[in-house]
């Protein structure tokens, strides 16, 4: 089972198109969302998929966000969000506050052992590291606002393995 991450896309169409070719392309139908999807008019673009989203900082015309998840069967939800998919338990998350402590939470979250997976957003910077059981996996930014780099992140369920995708 591969599952398609993505996260602080903050409107840049012509990257959130580049991601979705991409998880078309690789057969992806399960897309996971880590927030700053920020319009309508973007989150539309995922339709297609089996869509799991958060809520991040920048999210603006939430009302209307919620009623166009609605309408397409899309799952979008404040964070964190708890799921299990393939068997295995996830939390999704965006961030809180400060990188530093986004990065101590999400470590918290790790360290409690609940989460085969934690992913989160908010800090635009790439992170795919393991603390005890869990994988922890920020798919850095699909935007490239900050960086100057879009990235996504494929992972793999059934080999347990993390690509890191330049769009």
């Amino acid at each position: 089972m591969l599952l398609g991450l993505i996260s602080d896309s903050h409107d840049n169409i012509s990257a959130v198109k580049s991601a979705v070719s991409y998880f078309r392309e690789r057969n992806i139908r399960v897309v996971l969302h880590l927030g700053d999807i920020i319009s309508p008019f973007t989150l539309k673009l995922f339709r297609d998929f089996e869509f799991y989203g958060i809520f991040g900082n920048n999210d603006g015309e939430k009302l209307l966000l919620k009623k166009i998840a609605s309408d397409n069967d899309i799952v979008l939800e404040e964070g964190p969000l708890e799921l299990n998919l393939g068997g295995k338990n996830f939390v999704l998350m965006h961030g809180w506050g400060s990188i530093d402590r986004t990065v101590r939470l999400v470590s918290s979250f790790a360290e409690s052992g609940q989460y085969d997976y934690i992913l989160y957003g908010h800090t635009h910077k790439l992170d795919v590291r393991k603390i005890d059981s869990s994988v922890i996996i920020n798919p850095g930014e699909s935007c490239g606002y900050l960086t100057g780099r879009k990235t996504v992140a494929v992972l793999d369920l059934n080999a347990g393995t993390v690509e890191i995708v330049d769009i």
